[in-house]
C-alpha cells in the first residue's frame, strides 16, 4: 500500500495528511492497525459533570484537540523540560518529528501506554515491540521509517468526512493525549521533551477534563475550537 506522505524538498522534512479529529476516522485507523475492536474512540460532549457521567466506562485515555498557540506552546515545553517535571519510567513516549502527525502522535501515545489492557497486534504491535527499549528521538526515527503505518494513516486521514488538507498544509490546531500511568494523570505531546505530568489522578476522565478546562482558560477561549475524544468501550460493537 503506498503511503501518500511528503517529504519537503527544502529540509527533508516528512509531512502526514492531517487526520480528521472524528472517533469514525480515529477507530478505522487504529483497527487497521491491529488494536482489538472490544476499544474505540468516543466524543466527548462536554468537560461538566453532569456530561461527563454520560462518557462511556472504562476510559482508557483521551485524545484533545486545540488551537495552536506559541505561546501556549512555549510554555508547555518549558515546563516539560523542568526538574519539577517528574515522569515515571513506565511512560511509553516518543518525540513527533513528522509534520502534521499530532493527531497519530496522540493516537499512538494513548495506546502505547495501555498494552496491558488493550490487546494491539498487527503493524502497530510490531512498532510497540521494535520500539520497547528504545529512547524517544529513537522511536521517533522508527516511526519515520514506518512505511506501514505511514500508508494506514494517509487511508485513514483521506477517508474522513471533510476534504483533507494537503500533507504540509500549515494546520492550525494540536493533538495531546491524557493517560494514567503509576497513579499519576500525564499529558503526551511529542512536540515537548517529555511527558507533562499533572499530579496524581484516582479518576483519568475527572482529572483530565479539570486540566483541560485550564489548558482552554490559558488558550483565552480561542475561536477556533476544541475536542475532547474518549478511548474506552467500542459503543459500534454494542
Amino acid at each position: 500500500m503506498a503511503s501518500d506522505s511528503r517529504v519537503s524538498e527544502t529540509n527533508k522534512k516528512i509531512y502526514w495528511v492531517p487526520l480528521e479529529s472524528s472517533p469514525e476516522a480515529m477507530n478505522k485507523m487504529v483497527y487497521r492497525l491491529g488494536v482489538d475492536k472490544a476499544v474505540g474512540f468516543n466524543d466527548v460532549w462536554g468537560l461538566d459533570d453532569e456530561l461527563l457521567e454520560m462518557v462511556a466506562q472504562p476510559v482508557h485515555a483521551l485524545i484533545f484537540l486545540f488551537p495552536s498557540l506559541e505561546e501556549f506552546q512555549a510554555a508547555r515545553k518549558q515546563k516539560a523540560a523542568s526538574s519539577s517535571n517528574k515522569v515515571s519510567p513506565n511512560v511509553w513516549f516518543m518525540r513527533q518529528t513528522i509534520g502534521n502527525a499530532c493527531g497519530t502522535m496522540a493516537i499512538i501515545h494513548a495506546l502505547a501506554n495501555i498494552q496491558k489492557t488493550v490487546p494491539i497486534s498487527g503493524p502497530l504491535g510490531e512498532f510497540f515491540e521494535k520500539t520497547k527499549n528504545l529512547s524517544p528521538a529513537e522511536r521517533a526515527t522508527e516511526l519515520e521509517k514506518n512505511e506501514s503505518i505511514a500508508a494506514l494513516h494517509s487511508q485513514s486521514a483521506v477517508e474522513g468526512q471533510t476534504t483533507a488538507p494537503e500533507a504540509d498544509a500549515d494546520i492550525l490546531h494540536h493533538y495531546s493525549a491524557f493517560v494514567n500511568v503509576d497513579g499519576d494523570l500525564y499529558e503526551l505531546d511529542g512536540t515537548t521533551s517529555a511527558p507533562l505530568n499533572h499530579g496524581p489522578s484516582n479518576n483519568l476522565l475527572k482529572d483530565a477534563a479539570r486540566v483541560i478546562k485550564e489548558h482552554v482558560k490559558s488558550l483565552n477561549d480561542d475561536p477556533r475550537g476544541f475536542s475532547v475524544i474518549s478511548l474506552g468501550p467500542n459503543l459500534s460493537e454494542n
